[in-house]
């Protein structure tokens, strides 16, 4: 770490004392007063038609405070650090505490926590220059331009810190840096796309010039796109391509995007796996982890109370083996013991795993060699507009976009329109045979997620595309 690096850091600590020593000033006459407190500072640079169109520079602030008093809770935030509206927030707290209903889940506020050390700040990424980032956007347009293509597209940086204080000792801080690159190319007014994404910590791990050459790739190949009939289909998924379905693995958007793989869940009756702890329910192949510590994860090794985090292995060899758990679920059911999965409290919906692992046995394959080793089937490079259907089997519906592509021993042959699925997560995950190496990739508002290529047979297509 450099100098400044450690001054910043300290300069953050120092910050979140000062509003914790103003809202408990404020919040006299609560038993105990914690705040939470995350800063973001991002910088995008947007482009679309081969034009830079916005460089734009953003810094947010949120204060949560969440007092207690009588076995009572409340919280209220702002996004605002002046004194006066500090005060009006612990107010809106303590207003709240004072009406609710005596908590029956109420657990003290934790004490000082140990935490394992995470690095997921990178001063690379910090301090890039505008104009090296402005150089990975003009690598892309130029080669669009060469090609007769269109590139549009977001190159973001940002930078993260969060700190938990309470009135019981407890400090936690966590400081990250995270990035995206994602870039289209259009040669035929969205009727011949090709989509690239990736994500990272540290910019220097980003290759934009593959990033590039991979959208370029699958623009100029999608073109003259066939039609095909519905049906079941064998299919490689591209790494990046399932990010958006993948989150509804984790959250039941029919129960209001509850998490599935809670304790508090599970006991209740509101999962898809409540009463199939010990049933295989994935193809023998597939194990799920939840790891904050794995080197490709993000966030806290904390959860929303400040509980450290633990490694946990929701599913293995295909059989459901464990639940995110939480103090309260290990109050509540006494068989329980608490792994670091709590939201911020009070929380109605139950413990979230955070870091998702999505691993396979043997050898891996390159995404290349998954599509070699496909005899006839199709090549997915993106689904999208997935929304859940039944959340007992985890079926989802969606689109197919920027590329479908039918392969022929172990080639690709044709691209073909845009199709609709229909397809049960759990009935995939039984058919996965192969899987790539896994990568980086968030979700839509849920857990960040480690996950692989795949080849898996009988994909459920119902249609073609309008779109």
């Amino acid at each position: 770490m450099t100098q400044s690096t450690l001054d910043e850091q300290e300069t953050m600590r120092q910050k979140a004392h000062q509003i914790f020593d103003m809202v408990k000033g404020f919040a006299r006459g609560a038993d105990e007063v914690e705040i939470t407190l995350a800063t973001n500072i991002g910088e995008y640079l947007r482009f679309g038609h081969n034009e830079l169109g916005q460089s734009q520079h953003s810094k947010s602030r949120d204060l949560s405070v969440r007092v207690t008093t009588d076995r009572r809770q409340g919280r209220a935030s702002t996004g605002r650090l002046e004194k006066s509206l500090i005060e009006k927030t612990v107010q809106k707290a303590l207003a709240q505490a004072k009406a609710a209903p005596e908590d029956p889940d109420y657990l003290p506020m934790l004490g000082p926590q140990q935490y394992r050390s995470v690095e997921r700040y990178h001063e690379a990424t910090v301090d890039a220059p505008a104009d090296v980032k402005a150089g990975h956007v003009i690598f892309a347009i130029d080669l669009a331009k060469k090609n007769s293509l269109l590139a549009s597209g977001v190159l973001g940086t940002s930078a993260d810190h969060g700190s938990i204080l309470n009135s019981s000792g407890l400090e936690a801080h966590h400081r990250a840096t995270t990035g995206h690159f994602s870039l289209t190319m259009d040669a035929d007014n969205g009727n011949q796309t090709g989509f690239a994404l990736s994500t990272f910590a540290d910019i220097r791990d980003l290759d934009a010039e593959k990033l590039a050459e991979t959208a370029l790739e699958r623009a100029r190949l999608n073109k003259s796109q066939a039609d095909i009939s519905p049906g079941k289909y064998d299919v490689v998924i591209d790494p990046a391509a399932w990010s958006e379905t993948l989150l509804f693995l984790t959250v039941s958007a029919t129960a209001g995007y509850s998490p599935d793989f809670g304790m508090r869940q599970y006991k209740e009756g509101r999962s898809y796996l409540s009463g199939r702890i010990g049933e295989r329910i994935m193809g023998e192949n597939i194990t799920l982890e939840d790891d904050a510590y794995h080197p490709l994860q993000t966030g806290p090794p904390f959860d929303g109370e400040g509980y450290p985090k633990s490694k946990l292995t929701l599913v293995e060899n295909g059989t459901l083996r464990n639940l995110a758990s939480s103090r309260i679920s290990a109050k509540r059911y006494g068989d329980a013991k608490p792994t670091g999965h709590e939201l911020p409290l009070p929380n109605p919906l139950g413990e979230l795993p955070t870091n998702v692992v999505i691993r396979g046995s043997g050898p891996t394959k390159t995404p290349d060699e998954l599509v070699e080793e496909l005899d006839s089937g199709l090549l997915l490079t993106r689904l999208w507009y997935v929304r859940e259907v039944e959340a007992r089997t985890k079926t989802v519906t969606g689109m197919t976009r920027d590329g479908t592509f039918l392969v022929e021993n172990g080639e690709v042959k044709q691209p073909v329109r845009n199709l609709r699925f229909n397809q049960s997560l759990l009935e995939l995950f039984t058919n996965i045979e192969k899987l790539s190496e896994p990568v980086r990739n968030t979700s839509f508002g849920g857990p960040t997620m480690i996950q692989p290529g795949v080849l898996a047979r009988d994909f459920n297509i119902t249609s073609v595309s309008v779109f």
